[in-house]
């Protein structure tokens, strides 16, 4: 008669530890996906003239994710992440990509296209030329 009594007191106990998980499982998922959201969801900066695919993930991994960042990022670490790249991405011109991008992250994409309309070559033009 005494084995049985242990079995029934482990049973319960048993049963009260995933209650006391079950509340803290749904905190540590609410917790996961805020930091996994910002790093796992970059901007398209391909949107921006002059950023192609291989670009666009050189920024990435340069922690230039999003049109913000983009549009913050000082001209010379832009270049740096390009010159690390090598020669095929020294010569590209990132110095309107600061302002595309900060047009793309206020969601101004009608202004955007008429800018980019005017880009030749990384650098704004006149249309008179």
């Amino acid at each position: 008669l005494d084995a049985p009594a242990p079995k029934k007191a482990a049973q319960p106990k048993k049963q009260a530890a995933p209650k006391a998980e079950a509340p803290a499982a749904p905190v540590a998922k609410a917790e996961a996906p805020t930091p996994a959201a910002p790093s796992g969801k970059p901007d398209d900066l391909k949107k921006i003239e002059g950023v192609g695919p291989k670009i666009s993930e050189l920024l990435i991994a340069g922690g230039i994710p999003t049109f913000q960042a983009l549009a913050d990022a000082n001209i010379d670490d832009v270049k740096a992440i390009l010159d690390a790249a090598g020669p095929r991405y020294r010569i590209a011109n990132p110095v309107t990509w600061a302002q595309q991008a900060g047009l793309a992250a206020a969601g101004k994409w009608d202004e955007l296209e008429s800018l980019q309309d005017r880009i030749k070559g990384g650098v704004i033009v006149d249309e008179e030329e």
